[in-house]
C-alpha cells in the first residue's frame, strides 16, 4: 500500500508538467500547421517566405515542448524502480510492523 502511494505521488508530479508541456506542443504545432496553410494559398512571394518562417519557429517551439516532457518522464520512471527494487521490501517491511502493533 505505501508502495502505491509514493508511486501515486511520483506520477502525478510529473503528470502536470508532461500535461502542460504537451499542450502547448499541441498548440504550436497547430499554430505551424495553419502558418504551412497560409503559406500554401498566398500568392505573394515575401508573405509566403515570412508564413513558413513563422511556421518553422511553431514547430521548432512545438519540438522543445516535447522535449521538455522527458524529464518528468524518467524522473517517475526512476522513481518507480528505485521503489520496485531496493525501497520495496523496506516499504512492505515497515507495512507489516505497522499491522501488527494495530493489531496488538
Amino acid at each position: 500500500m505505501a508502495r502505491w502511494f509514493i508511486n501515486a505521488i511520483s506520477a502525478g508530479k510529473g503528470r502536470s508538467t508532461v500535461d502542460s508541456e504537451s499542450r502547448r506542443a499541441s498548440s504550436k504545432a497547430s499554430d505551424a500547421r495553419r502558418r504551412f496553410d497560409y503559406a500554401k494559398r498566398e500568392r505573394d512571394l515575401d508573405k509566403k517566405l515570412s508564413y513558413l518562417a513563422e511556421g518553422l519557429s511553431s514547430l521548432a517551439a512545438s519540438l522543445e515542448h516535447v522535449s521538455n516532457t522527458t524529464p518528468p518522464i524518467a524522473n517517475v520512471a526512476f522513481a518507480s524502480s528505485l521503489l520496485a527494487k531496493d525501497l520495496g521490501n523496506a516499504l512492505e517491511e515497515q507495512t507489516k510492523d505497522i499491522v501488527k502493533e494495530l493489531k496488538s
